[in-house]
């Protein structure tokens, strides 16, 4: 499914985000690109506001959250699943004062974990051998 990009213009910022709401936005290049992603844990509006002026992009998709850590949540999501597109090489930082980790960092370490090599203790010695395979 392809969201549907909206053209950063400061009068279309203003006139579709109501101001002081929290929420995650993704940044589009000229031919859609997926470029930036981003959070705003206070005021939404303010902050793609700001990337009109840099130009740092030519259209925009967003989403309002209730919370910064429901907004955080989604900001790593997108993160690990646009991570070789975009132009953010640091991972999302967690809300202030809040004690969130990203979870899908945490899955990951799990599942390497689950998949390491059993230790050297454990490992078949080519000596217990016979004829007949291993017993």
């Amino acid at each position: 499914m392809n969201p549907r990009l909206i053209g950063l213009r400061p009068w279309l910022v203003r006139a579709l985000i109501p101001p002081q709401h929290i929420g995650t936005y993704v940044l589009y290049t000229a031919d859609g690109v997926p470029s930036y992603i981003g959070r705003s844990d206070t005021d939404l509006r303010r902050r793609l506001l700001r990337h009109c002026t840099n130009r740092r992009g030519a259209y925009f998709t967003y989403d309002v959250h209730h919370s910064p850590l429901n907004a955080f949540e989604v900001e790593c999501a997108l993160f690990h699943t646009l991570a070789p597109e975009i132009t953010n090489r640091i991972h999302p930082d967690r809300p202030a004062h809040q004690k969130a980790c990203c979870v899908y960092c945490r899955s990951t370490q799990r599942t390497v974990r689950s998949h390491r090599l059993a230790p050297q203790a454990r490992q078949i010695n080519p000596s217990t051998r016979t004829s007949e395979g291993l017993r």
